[in-house]
């Protein structure tokens, strides 16, 4: 994702997309986890929020009424950003930097999520994608300045650039019939973005017969974890606290899990 662009550091952060294979799977859990492993192994990692139709990473991990940037005000981060002034000026997540969106707001330009993707990178720091579904990637921004920003969204040229340059994408798909289903498309557009590997988040509980075999079988991609129910997680969003991530909580495992497997 940066070879074209100067000043890449020794060592460049690498790029995790995450796409839910339906709606409702837990893409947006499963990237703030993540996130939050990879940086209490000790890799510099940062959240980004790239689902425009989703109600928000700050609402979902309680920070939304933290200070510190969001898409809007880097509407001016252009060209040759310093992504270490950006991370800097981030809400926090706990340990984890959080690139959010706003609910009201509209989707950030292509030029803008790209300098600003490509300065993180280069400051060393991994990008954790929190996409939307394939269907939606046109809408998840939109064109720059211009006439063609008239435009309710964009070809999806940010988020295709993106996984391009992905090492690798996460797909969550809840052990049911449609999801599996659904996630075979995902995988497949995910193929076709150019992302050279694609591994499988199950999420659990099974309602029914569908099991992580047959995930598997269903969509010849390997299975990197599996995300259990956690039952306060609900609540927790509600009481705007976030999910709970100590070592001994359900997602706190699986963070610790996943990171570990990337």
């Amino acid at each position: 994702m940066v070879s074209t662009v100067g000043g890449v550091s020794s060592e460049p952060g690498r790029v995790i997309g995450v796409v839910g294979a339906c709606g409702g799977a837990g893409a947006s859990v499963v990237a703030a986890c993540v996130a939050h492993g990879l940086r209490r192994s000790g890799e510099r990692a940062t959240l980004v929020d790239l689902d425009a139709h989703a109600p928000g990473t700050d609402l979902l991990l309680g920070s939304d009424g933290g200070r510190g940037a969001r898409w809007p005000d880097l509407v001016g981060a252009r060209g040759e950003v310093e992504g270490v002034g950006v991370v800097a000026a981030l809400p926090r997540w706990g340990v984890v930097p959080v690139l959010s969106g706003t609910a009201l707001g509209a989707p950030p330009d292509d030029d803008v999520v790209l300098d600003v993707c490509r300065g993180l990178v280069r400051a060393g720091e991994t990008l954790v994608l929190d996409l939307p579904r394939p269907g939606a990637w046109g809408s998840a921004t939109r064109r720059g300045a211009g006439p063609a920003a008239e435009a309710p969204g964009s070809d999806g040229l940010a988020v295709r650039t993106l996984l391009a340059g992905c090492e690798t994408a996460l797909l969550v798909v809840p052990l049911t019939l449609p999801a599996t289903v659904g996630a075979q498309r995902a995988r497949d557009a995910l193929r076709g973005a150019g992302v050279p590997d694609v591994r499988v988040v199950a999420r659990g509980p099974a309602p029914g017969a569908i099991d992580q075999d047959d995930v598997v079988a269903a969509l010849g991609l390997p299975v990197v974890g599996v995300m259990g129910r956690d039952a306060g997680l609900a609540r927790a969003i509600e009481r705007g606290e976030g999910p709970a991530m100590s070592h001994r909580a359900t997602l706190g495992r699986f963070a610790a899990d996943v990171a570990g497997a990337l």
